[in-house]
C-alpha cells in the first residue's frame, strides 16, 4: 500500500524526517541505521548510497521496517512504526540529500502494517493504533508502565 492509502491518524507527516530503518541483513539479523524519509507525489521515500550494505540488504529482501525518532525515554514523543517493502522509486522530492545524486538508490516503501503508539504523561495512558489491510485500523488505550 502506498503512503497515500494509511488511514490519517497514521499518516503523520510531522513524524518523518530522520528515522530509523531496519533491513535484513544476508544472514538474516536485523541492521538498523538512520535515514532520512520524505513523502512525495504520495509515495513514501527513502534514498541510500547504491553500494552502502543497506542498498544490499534491499535488494537481496525488500521487507524493512521504518521507526520514527525519539527525543528521550521520558519525552512522551509519539512513534510511528511501518512495516514495509521497498521498491525501486520512480522520482524523487526536490528537498531530499540524494535529490539530483546519481550515486543514490531511491526506494518508495508500500506499508504493509502500521502502529502510531501516542503517551499522556500526566495520565500515564499509552494509545496505540494499528492497521493493516485485512485488520483496518483498532486503537487501544491502556495505562503504563
Amino acid at each position: 500500500m502506498s503512503w497515500r492509502a494509511l488511514p490519517p491518524e497514521l499518516a503523520r507527516v510531522d513524524l518523518l524526517g530522520l528515522v530509523y530503518l531496519g533491513t535484513l541483513r544476508g544472514d538474516g539479523r536485523p541492521r538498523l541505521g538512520p535515514a532520512e524519509a520524505h513523502v512525495w507525489e504520495g509515495e513514501l521515500l527513502i534514498g541510500v548510497m547504491p553500494r552502502s550494505l543497506r542498498a544490499r540488504d534491499l535488494a537481496r529482501d525488500p521487507r524493512c521496517t521504518l521507526q520514527s525518532a525519539v527525543a528521550g525515554p521520558d519525552s512522551g514523543d509519539p512513534e510511528l512504526k511501518l512495516y514495509c517493502r521497498a521498491e525501486p522509486a520512480a522520482g524523487e522530492p526536490p528537498d531530499a540529500w540524494w535529490s539530483g545524486r546519481e550515486d543514490a538508490a531511491v526506494y518508495a516503501l508500500d506499508v504493509n502494517e502500521a502502529a502510531l503508539v501516542e503517551w499522556d504523561l500526566e495520565r500515564g495512558l499509552m494509545t496505540v493504533m494499528s492497521w493493516s489491510p485485512a485488520r483496518g485500523l483498532r486503537t487501544e488505550c491502556r495505562s503504563y508502565p
